[in-house]
């Protein structure tokens, strides 16, 4: 496949993302769109070490899980704003990223973004966890906001902007 192909199919595949996440972002109030889990379901998946982690090492916290790829152009711009979270209310609340993705090709993306909260990395395991968090997603990224006792509260669908973020912390520290 020549290059310039790739670059097309990657193209369409983030323009179909993109769609996806805006026709699906009505779903981020409660009781409307696609179904949530009640609970967020637990999971090991591995970080940018290859370490697994489970999901039980932020069992009590309340949780900001988001789902995301590096191919997808408004999970990268919303990567700062997590990281500034994380900074902010780390003491509170646990960030934890989700890539649905390579690992080689997170890991190379890791050291420009300089994450500093746990990018765990799937691909088939990931998607079938994000469809036990939100039933038939279709679109990139979505972000559960999750309280103490593991309760899904909110799930937001597309990019995560300062002022939502606030909003839906409310409802969880």
């Amino acid at each position: 496949m020549t290059p310039s192909r790739q670059i097309l199919i990657l193209i369409a595949i983030a323009l179909i993302a993109g769609a996806g996440g805006y026709l699906t972002y009505r779903g981020s109030a409660p009781g409307s769109g696609p179904a949530v889990a009640a609970k967020i379901p637990g999971f090991v998946l591995p970080d940018l070490t290859g370490s697994d982690r489970d999901s039980s090492e932020w069992a009590g916290r309340p949780r900001l899980v988001n789902f995301w790829a590096t191919w997808c152009p408004p999970c990268r711009r919303e990567i700062p704003l997590l990281i500034e979270l994380q900074n902010e209310y780390g003491a509170d609340l646990a960030v934890i990223g989700i890539a649905i993705d390579d690992m080689e090709t997170v890991r190379e993306y890791a050291v420009k973004s300089q994450f500093n909260y746990p990018v765990l990395v799937g691909q088939q395991n990931a998607v079938e966890l994000g469809n036990q968090v939100l039933a038939d997603w279709i679109g990139l990224p979505f972000t559960a906001f999750v309280n103490a006792s593991g309760d899904v509260v909110r799930v937001h669908v597309g990019e995560l902007h300062r002022d939502q973020a606030e909003t839906f912390l409310t409802e969880i520290l």
